[in-house]
């Protein structure tokens, strides 16, 4: 694709999207290696400075597909496979069972293990504080509360069974698991020493460093009102990462050309389809849809408090595309019509 065509469509969205977002930073990449990024708006409102592609922002679920990746390396490495079962990785917890069927690594990445959408329903104070200090309603919930609430959970449907049902419990479990898998410290660690620093990204992490925090995006509800970040310490798996837009493209396009990567092997095993759907499949953590011309898009969305995200590419078309907003308002439609224009 020439440049310029990218550039184009890059300037064309952001622009048109741009006024409805407090900051919005929009890029796209090639298999061929051209990137372009677009910032629009402000990191902080009303009249903070402009975002950049190194500010950071939170990304929600598509700390997700960071998640599969790390399984995926965990089974090229040989130290587990996906049908491992959850209670071999977690023996200190009773992982609940249905018609005698386990849940397996594999059904928590593809959102097949039979749990709920979240691990507790958060109790009106939880929210109340959150309203009113602007703070995470998710801190209450740490390792040990997550974990004592598996083992008391009564699974909905029988593990790898029915359709996908969308779970950050089984994401925040899977992360658990996978850091007890690999013996170490905590789930940052893991994607640092294992993802990012093979892929030479440097900006995500899940808490920022001084440096850092100097280039973090402020996050907005409603109304264009600042808000606090969230941590989500006890689900770090299922959407505590913060990034960058640059760090972003360069996940792209090592999906968009994996064996150029050290996780050649890893990345290509997140791509496989393990649950086909007519309308959404899912492979490991990546979503799966047609767009134009029969091609597939793999993406993934994220939200938080104060952030949305969206990260997506089209394999055959050779495209890939992030939009990173500092509010509330979906970049879904945004990152689809910019990934289909560039498919054409």
């Amino acid at each position: 694709m020439d440049r310029s065509i990218l550039d184009r469509s890059v300037e064309r969205i952001a622009a048109r999207q741009g006024q409805h977002h407090v900051g919005l930073v929009v890029g796209a990449v090639t298999s061929a290696g051209a990137r372009s990024v677009v910032s629009v708006g402000r990191i902080r409102a009303p009249d903070g400075p402009a975002p950049r592609a190194d500010s950071l922002f939170e990304i929600g679920s598509v700390t997700k597909v960071f998640t599969a990746l790390l399984l995926a390396e965990a089974v090229t490495r040989g130290e587990l496979s996906l049908e491992t079962p959850v209670s071999d990785l977690l023996p200190e917890v009773t992982v609940p069972t249905r018609d005698g069927r386990a849940i397996t690594v594999e059904h928590l990445a593809t959102h097949t293990a039979g749990l709920p959408h979240n691990p507790m329903p958060l109790p009106a104070a939880a929210w109340a504080q959150w309203k009113a200090r602007n703070g995470d309603p998710w801190e209450a919930i740490d390792r040990d509360a997550l974990l004592s609430t598996l083992a008391r959970t009564k699974l909905r449907r029988t593990p790898g069974a029915g359709r996908i049902a969308y779970s950050n419990f089984g994401a925040g479990v899977l992360g658990h698991a996978l850091v007890a898998a690999a013996g170490d410290r905590d789930f940052g660690e893991l994607v640092r020493s294992r993802v990012c620093e093979p892929l030479g990204m440097a900006d995500t992490v899940l808490l920022p460093d001084r440096e850092q925090t100097n280039r973090e995006a402020v996050g907005h509800r409603r109304h264009r009102r600042p808000t606090g970040h969230w941590e989500i310490a006890g689900l770090p798996g299922a959407g505590a990462l913060r990034s960058t837009a640059t760090d972003l493209l360069i996940f792209l396009q090592a999906q968009l050309r994996p064996y150029d990567t050290p996780l050649g092997p890893a990345i290509t095993l997140t791509h496989q389809e393990r649950r086909p759907g007519q309308r959404l499949g899912i492979g490991l953590g990546w979503l799966q849809v047609p767009v134009r011309r029969g091609h597939v898009m793999l993406w993934h969305n994220g939200g938080t408090g104060g952030f949305r995200t969206f990260a997506g590419f089209v394999p055959v078309a050779g495209v890939g595309a992030v939009a990173l907003a500092n509010d509330v308002r979906s970049l879904d439609r945004l990152g689809l019509d910019l990934l289909t224009a560039l498919s054409n």
